[in-house]
């Protein structure tokens, strides 16, 4: 997979932090200011222009967004194939991000303004499933909507960010842990990545600002696993990982574009599975003064 450059990834990043903007003023319109959010109530608050059902569609989708012209309303469709094991009157992590995420092609004007200009629908799948910029922006949507920075924030950045945490604050918020970490990252205050591994590759990277602010640029979806990654993923294949550790450089992981400093930097590592997503969690964190060496002004 090529590179990326820097003006690429401020790009992605700039509409991925529209679309959680977006997010927060849906919920100050709604007064919602606790968690857990509920996406279902925020679409029933948009009758009689939006309409929600959910159904067992099996493989076919986990949410969909269509424009019906002839009643002048938006259906929104949500997979509840997921809510099998699931305590009646509630729904699974997963069908919450669908629902949230399809409300993120409602509230996002350029997503909504094509619905409406062509008809076509917006079939979607998964949490961090398509590289499409529509259905990024719509899962940053979606990770703000339920993950709001006002109240997942403080608890992110008043200690160290680990799994064990971040699985606290998925309970909290009935997120799952993808979504959660994912989130956690866009949240941190310190250098920090999420890199998420199917098929034994890299398919899809989160960095905090302070990681990026340092020189560290995410690598393209696609790219080789470092060779400390290799062994944790044939672990996973055989079931186990989860609570494993490790030990790279930042440019192992990352685009540093020949800044030595930031290539240099040391990097833990700490993996979690998600047998059921097929993938791989990495969680990166660097030592700050690595990045950001302090001067001396004497």
């Amino acid at each position: 997979m090529g590179k990326t450059t820097r003006l690429e990834q401020a790009v992605i990043r700039n509409r991925q932090e529209r679309a959680i903007e977006r997010a927060a003023e849906v919920l100050g319109a709604l007064k919602i200011a606790s968690a857990p959010v509920d996406p279902l109530a925020i679409a029933e608050s948009e009758k009689p222009l939006l309409h929600i059902a959910g159904g067992d569609f099996r493989n076919r989708f986990d949410g969909q967004l269509e424009y019906h012209k002839s009643r002048n309303r938006f259906l929104l469709l949500y997979n509840s194939k997921y809510d099998v094991r699931v305590p009646e009157g509630e729904h699974h992590p997963r069908t919450r991000f669908s629902m949230a995420h399809e409300l993120g092609h409602y509230f996002l004007d350029s997503h909504r303004a094509y619905l409406l200009r062509t008809g076509k629908s917006h079939p979607s799948r998964g949490e961090f499933l398509s590289d499409r910029a529509i259905e990024v922006e719509a899962d940053a949507f979606a990770a703000g909507l339920l993950m709001p920075s006002r109240l997942l924030g403080p608890l992110v950045n008043k200690g160290e960010l680990t799994f064990s945490h971040i699985e606290e604050w998925a309970n909290t918020f009935k997120t799952s842990v993808t979504s959660t970490a994912r989130r956690a990252i866009e949240i941190s205050d310190f250098p920090c990545a999420l890199i998420g591994v199917r098929e034994g590759r890299v398919a899809f990277t989160f960095h905090s600002r302070a990681l990026i602010e340092g020189g560290c640029y995410p690598r393209p979806r696609g790219s080789d696993l470092p060779p400390s990654a290799r062994p944790k993923w044939q672990a996973f294949l055989n079931g186990a990982v989860s609570g494993d550790t490790g030990q790279a450089f930042a440019r192992d992981w990352c685009q540093t574009y020949d800044c030595d400093r930031a290539s240099d930097a040391p990097v833990d590592e700490y993996y979690y599975s998600v047998p059921s997503m097929q993938t791989l969690l990495v969680l990166l964190t660097v030592p700050e003064e690595d990045l950001f060496p302090e001067t001396d002004d004497d």
